[in-house]
């Protein structure tokens, strides 16, 4: 076998194996984080279905809990979870949420 054509096949092969690897990885290590929701080896469009699938209104709260107490973490998500319901009740019937500041 001539050297240029061993070459050749050795760098294609090179290319295929860490093309190979780098694509393994990315679909061990890939996730999405849409709408608060965690999803786990979902391209962009499998991950738009799912979430429309699971809530078309997107009412979702995400908040980053790394590193906070238990205690903290509830405190923080029930904090943010309160100003979601105060804007769905101030956008259905604004006379209400008024009531709800005096």
């Amino acid at each position: 076998m001539k050297p240029i054509i061993f070459y050749s096949i050795c760098m294609v092969l090179i290319f295929a194996m860490g093309f190979l690897s780098n694509d393994v990885y990315r679909s061990y290590t890939n996730h999405r984080d849409i709408d608060g929701l965690w999803l786990k080896n979902y391209n962009e469009s499998e991950v738009n279905e799912e979430t429309i699938k699971e809530d078309s209104l997107g009412d979702w709260v995400c908040v980053n809990i790394n590193g906070m107490s238990f205690e903290r973490a509830l405190e923080v998500c029930s904090h943010e979870v309160g100003h979601e319901i105060f804007a769905e009740v101030c956008e259905k019937d604004f006379n209400k949420c008024l009531g709800i500041l005096n």
